[in-house]
């Protein structure tokens, strides 16, 4: 896909910009909730960081459940398929964690999903990805030496480069469009929302004010340029005695 070959170069180049990463603390309070796990997936599978792909897969299903039109039932079968099964073969490709009691639930989840697939897919003669995937494992831990030559020589060709930006794609796809329905909201829109104020800053004021992470967020960002709004003066609405109020140009 041309549009995550774009993002992936510029997140190369943003990357050499970037100044020494901050503290969850503090991007707690500079990015919203959704938009920070959202981050935090796509680093996963940027890192592929195999270990964590069933939260991934958790958060695609929750999501999609929520707001089908995230992804085709298509698509969401397979994204689901494809982080469940390259859990498995992980779990799979070490001696300590090659145990089919160990793998057993991720397999009755691979065939729930495997089963689904004519149904989520809209068509019975699409042929299903991963239709022998069960089997293939078993026969794996069955046989050290075909597990072998399993990582050998299939993994790298069926489970490989081109699988993992099969991945990408279809989690950038998701993410991008959830991003698109859960915009930035300036703070008089956030304001709009509020039932009762009082508690919101009570709340907002306790957590901020015991928190180290605002004063890294405030050193981080200190940029006093941006308070020059291009070399425009800027404009304050300022207190007159009881007068009401007037405008100051400072």
């Amino acid at each position: 896909m041309p549009e995550l070959q774009s993002v992936t170069r510029m997140e190369g180049q943003l990357s050499e910009e970037i100044s020494p990463p901050l503290p969850l603390s503090t991007l707690r309070l500079l990015v919203p909730p959704v938009r920070l796990l959202s981050a935090a997936i796509w680093q996963t599978l940027q890192h592929k960081t195999v270990a964590d792909y069933g939260m991934l897969e958790e958060f695609v299903s929750v999501v999609t459940d929520i707001v089908p039109e995230l992804l085709s039932t298509r698509q969401r079968t397979q994204l689901l398929l494809g982080l469940r099964a390259q859990l498995v073969l992980e779990l799979c490709h070490f001696e300590a964690t090659a145990d089919l009691e160990l793998v057993q639930p991720h397999l009755d989840r691979v065939q729930r999903l495997v089963e689904a697939w004519p149904v989520d897919a809209g068509a019975a003669n699409t042929e299903v990805p991963h239709s022998t995937f069960v089997d293939q494992i078993k026969s794996l831990l069955k046989n050290a030496d075909e597990r072998e030559h399993f990582y050998q020589k299939v993994f790298p060709e069926q489970f490989g480069p081109t699988y993992d930006d099969t991945l990408q794609t279809l989690m950038w796809k998701l993410l991008s469009r959830l991003e698109q329905i859960i915009p930035l909201q300036t703070f008089q829109q956030v304001a709009s929302t509020f039932v009762d104020v009082s508690s919101v800053l009570g709340e907002c004021m306790d957590s901020v004010s015991q928190c180290e992470g605002l004063k890294t967020l405030l050193q981080y960002h200190k940029d006093l340029s941006l308070l020059e709004h291009n070399g425009k003066p800027l404009l304050l609405l300022t207190p007159f005695k009881t007068c009401g109020f007037i405008w100051v140009d400072l």
